[in-house]
């Protein structure tokens, strides 16, 4: 088979190398359909959103290529974001020495904290955070009897409160939660021992989550609304769809 002298190839040509042994591979594949599909709804974003001229209606249409691009991309990231989420939580379970470099609250600057929880988003994430430092001074670790079997814990966080603050003790769970919304944004913002928590508020500038969870600021702070924010900031499964619901059960650890 020879080139034709005007150097194109047509009819009975075309044909040969169509069905030469050098032909492309045209066996399915996946993830180039996947490519395909997510460049069609960029398009779309790109050609059709932005004619749209009722404000609404745009917003509407967006969201759903957005979901639609969210499930495209979810078979190729899945299975590593959710062993992230997994690695995460059972780091939120560890029970570990801890340090930090911030100094033991005081009993007059936890109750302070939490008088001034409702004020804004940036009082709990303080109070959250006092609670996290509060834990490296007191002694949680677990307790063996001689045969080597668990049978308890020291105090920890709830001794100390029953002991210094007896006020706040029934407020216990209540705390925790606290707790377990600052470890989380910790671990949204990378934030290792011994940086306290309030470094993250204090910073100028501001960790860019910090930065959005705070500049979303409610009118009326609702720690249920600041942990979502958090939550759904932890998750690069959620990068793309809306803030999920509050969860049942807002301190799973």
């Amino acid at each position: 088979m020879k080139e034709r002298p005007d150097g194109e190839w047509r009819g009975k040509d075309w044909f040969a190398w169509r069905n030469a042994e050098k032909q492309l591979d045209s066996t399915f594949n996946p993830f180039m359909l996947g490519v395909c599909i997510a460049m069609d709804i960029g398009v779309a974003m790109r050609d059709t959103v932005r004619t749209i001229a009722d404000p609404a209606e745009r917003d509407r249409m967006k969201r759903e290529l957005m979901r639609d691009l969210r499930i495209v991309r979810r078979p190729f990231y899945y299975a590593r974001e959710k062993e992230r989420r997994r690695m995460l939580a059972a780091e939120r379970r560890k029970i570990r020495r801890r340090r930090t470099t911030a100094p033991m609250p005081t009993p007059e600057e936890v109750m302070a904290a939490w008088n001034a929880r409702k004020e804004s988003r940036e009082a709990m994430i303080r109070l959250g955070g006092m609670l996290h430092d509060l834990e490296c001074y007191v002694d949680n670790c677990l307790r063996f009897d001689d045969s080597g079997d668990v049978v308890g814990r020291n105090g920890g966080i709830r001794g100390w409160l029953k002991e210094n603050l007896p006020e706040l003790f029934p407020k216990y769970k209540t705390l925790m939660r606290y707790k377990a919304m600052a470890i989380r944004l910790r671990q949204a913002t990378g934030t290792k021992d011994p940086t306290p928590t309030s470094a993250l508020l204090n910073a100028n500038p501001r960790n860019v989550v910090v930065a959005e969870v705070i500049r979303s600021e409610d009118p009326d702070p609702v720690f249920e609304h600041l942990f979502i924010d958090i939550e759904y900031k932890l998750s690069t499964n959620t990068a793309m769809s809306d803030i999920p619901d509050p969860p049942r059960n807002l301190y799973q650890r």
